[in-house]
């Protein structure tokens, strides 16, 4: 694909808004102090262990990055939270175009992820629940191209995610045990 037929892409358009939120969460993600749950996190960041009672380690190591190249700059530590909330927007519009939406029901999906109050305040805040919200938003995406297209190599995609939901959040196996279910329940 060449750079202008790119640009005139479905793809670059879903990215191009998710770098409008990413920007916008960039520019005011400073404005308030940090939350309580992230001062928790941040002081778990500060000594990784293989887990901590309220969740896996992944969100912790995460932040410890964070800490190393941003130090307690807010912008900085509430980062990688608002790049997983951009990524969603991206694959929201990927998984309408999967159902078979143009251009426009791509862009209305986009907006509509990007303007909904978890996208908005968890690209705002340090916390497990935005990477638990990208790794469910992906894990749908995976399941669709699981099921449009029959190639068993989506099933390797999926248990990544699975891996990854369970180290950013327990209520990952929820999704597993339903995702079991489906497949025993169900022709597909």
């Amino acid at each position: 694909m060449t750079t202008n037929n790119f640009i005139k892409s479905d793809l670059f358009i879903l990215i191009l808004l998710a770098a409008i939120q990413l920007t916008i969460h960039l520019l005011s993600n400073d404005q308030y102090g940090f939350h309580r749950d992230e001062l928790a996190t941040l002081q778990d960041a500060r000594m990784l262990d293989w887990g901590f009672v309220a969740y896996p380690p992944l969100t912790p190591f995460l932040g410890s990055i964070e800490l190393k190249l941003s130090g307690t700059s807010l912008v900085g530590f509430r980062f990688f939270s608002a790049l997983a909330m951009s990524i969603a927007i991206v694959i929201a519009g990927l998984m309408v175009k999967e159902l078979g939406g143009a251009r426009r029901a791509q862009i209305l999906a986009a907006l509509g992820t990007a303007t909904g109050p978890l996208v908005l305040i968890q690209g705002a805040l340090f916390q497990y629940v935005a990477f638990d919200f990208l790794w469910v938003v992906l894990l749908s995406y995976f399941t669709l191209r699981l099921l449009k297209t029959d190639n068993p190599r989506w099933w390797l995609a999926m248990g990544v995610v699975i891996g990854l939901g369970m180290m950013t959040r327990y209520t990952m196996g929820v999704y597993a045990i339903s995702l079991v279910l489906a497949v025993l329940l169900t022709p597909s």
